[in-house]
């Protein structure tokens, strides 16, 4: 499997955490899930697994992009993976 981080500076207007981590689960379904993060003053870090055996993890990287947007995560939130990081509006 692999990993995706989502690194965060705010989360959406009206949203906790535990909000966004169910959804995230809900959107990932058997192609993954949140599996560990970290929440700080300043934003934070939502650690995801990824499961390549049956689908290409770009799949559920797109998936996961598309959430963020629709859920109007700022702009400035990222999602790393592979040692890269692209802003989810890129």
């Amino acid at each position: 499997s692999m990993e995706l981080f989502i690194h965060y500076t705010t989360l959406p207007e009206g949203k906790k955490l535990e909000d966004v981590v169910e959804e995230l689960n809900e959107v990932l379904e058997e192609d993954g899930c949140v599996c560990g993060g970290a929440d700080y003053e300043q934003g934070g870090r939502i650690d995801l697994e990824l499961e390549d055996e049956t689908k290409n993890p770009k799949y559920a990287q797109m998936s996961v992009k598309a959430y963020l947007q629709r859920a109007n995560f700022a702009k400035d939130t990222k999602v790393e993976f592979g040692c890269m990081e692209i802003g989810i509006y890129e």
